[in-house]
């Protein structure tokens, strides 16, 4: 039946794109879609919204090697909103969108149309690659930090050549101090001290090719926050119990969801370093599973058995068949790439909403807090606390020292002028 529905959207689509630029095009769109899992239902629209494009573009006299960003823009922001074509064409701009992404991707990969055209200016853009090579081959910095710094940094790059500014020494230490109080207004502490070590780390590239840096150095504003000031935040034992509940077990999505959020509250695991896991990070013989974590640290530690069960339990019967090593996948398309941090905060974030805890999370990062509070609670020695979270400081750690609360309450000395 799927392979009969395929056939005749290919037809279809044959007819329906003939006399346009993007006719020879129709079957491999298919087949491409097809190739990466998607529904015939999501095809069928997918299909429609590139060729309503194509009938545009032909109409417009936009040729093959003038079909990019530029023209999709003009087609989603201009034709769309006004849109008069026939009843059958796709008008939802999302799903319009995303199918043209694809369009653009299939064309690219054949080489039909030329690689996309940087959005920054040809100086940024030179500026913000060397930048990322130094952060990448030099400081060694993990993918994730890098994609920050160098947010920051083209945010940073983008303001000073609107304002004329192309070169870093024409940078005066009062346009750094403009651009922070601009660029982070209403952020948190910890953001804006992030941003500053972004500028910094900037700052010392160009020193190293003789720059002189240090005074914009200097003038990135101090942001005062205090390490040991707040409390972090966690859930209780039995609002982990409620969470780890909340998965519909009887499903694959349920199934692997659950073993996903065993090892954020088993484990204490960053989200990241859940997407990074493979099948060859368990050892199923010694109990072990091994951890790629921060700045390129592998770590072992010992698998807890109810964390053990639930991946077997995964791996038997919510897995797909697929080649990738990858521990979990995805089971929306694409098919047949893995599961990525945007997974794995979904499957948790939405198991919150369903056992009414949503107020308590602001992203996984909270059951990791958890499990450090129930150790700490539970008597657990701090420096076996910091080697089973991969702290590299101990100072790391005492933070959580601060929601002990029944020790704190032994050593507490009486408000003064009330009675003990």
């Amino acid at each position: 039946m799927a392979e009969l529905t395929r056939w005749r959207l290919a037809r279809a689509s044959r007819d329906w794109f003939s006399d346009t630029e993007l006719s020879f095009s129709a079957d491999a769109y298919i087949r491409y879609l097809n190739e990466r899992g998607y529904s015939p239902q999501t095809l069928a629209v997918y299909l429609e919204s590139v060729a309503h494009f194509a009938h545009w573009s032909t109409r417009q006299r936009i040729g093959l090697a003038e079909i990019n960003e530029d023209a999709v823009g003009r087609f989603l922001n201009q034709h769309l909103p006004i849109c008069r074509c026939a009843r059958r064409c796709q008008r939802t701009r999302h799903g319009v969108r995303a199918a043209l992404v694809h369009l653009l991707k299939l064309l690219r990969a054949g080489g039909r149309i030329a690689p996309r055209k940087p959005a920054d200016p040809a100086p940024v853009a030179e500026e913000i690659h060397c930048f990322e090579q130094y952060l990448e081959q030099v400081c060694g910095l993990s993918p994730v930090t890098c994609r920050v710094r160098l947010q920051r940094v083209r945010a940073f790059l983008l303001d000073g050549f609107a304002a004329g500014r192309s070169r870093v020494s024409a940078v005066k230490p009062a346009d750094v101090v403009r651009f922070m109080a601009k660029y982070t207004e209403g952020w948190a502490a910890s953001s804006k001290r992030a941003a500053g070590d972004s500028l910094r780390s900037y700052f010392r590239f160009k020193a190293q090719q003789g720059e002189h840096t240090a005074t914009l150095s200097a003038a990135i504003p101090a942001v005062a926050q205090w390490r040991m000031a707040g409390l972090p935040k966690g859930i209780s034992a039995d609002q982990a119990t409620r969470l780890l509940r909340a998965f519909d077990r009887s499903s694959t999505t349920g199934i692997r969801d659950y073993a996903i959020t065993r090892c954020l509250v088993d484990l204490g695991l960053r989200t990241i370093e859940v997407a990074r896991l493979r099948l060859d990070d368990i050892d199923w013989r010694q109990g072990l599973i091994r951890i790629s974590g921060k700045g390129h640290r592998v770590d072992v530690l010992p698998l807890p058995q109810e964390t053990g069960h639930a991946i077997v339990n995964y791996l038997r019967h919510g897995r797909p068949q697929t080649s990738s090593r990858a521990l979990f996948m995805r089971y929306r398309p694409p098919l047949d790439t893995p599961a990525t941090a945007c997974v794995v905060r979904a499957a948790v974030r939405y198991a919150a909403r369903r056992c009414g805890l949503e107020h308590c999370f602001h992203g996984p990062h909270v059951l990791r807090h958890s499990l450090a509070q129930r150790l700490v609670q539970g008597g657990i020695p701090l420096k076996q606390i910091a080697d089973l979270l991969r702290h590299r400081s101990l100072d790391t750690t005492t933070i959580y020292a601060k929601v002990d609360l029944p020790a704190l309450s032994r050593v507490a000395l009486p408000w003064p002028g009330r009675q003990s």
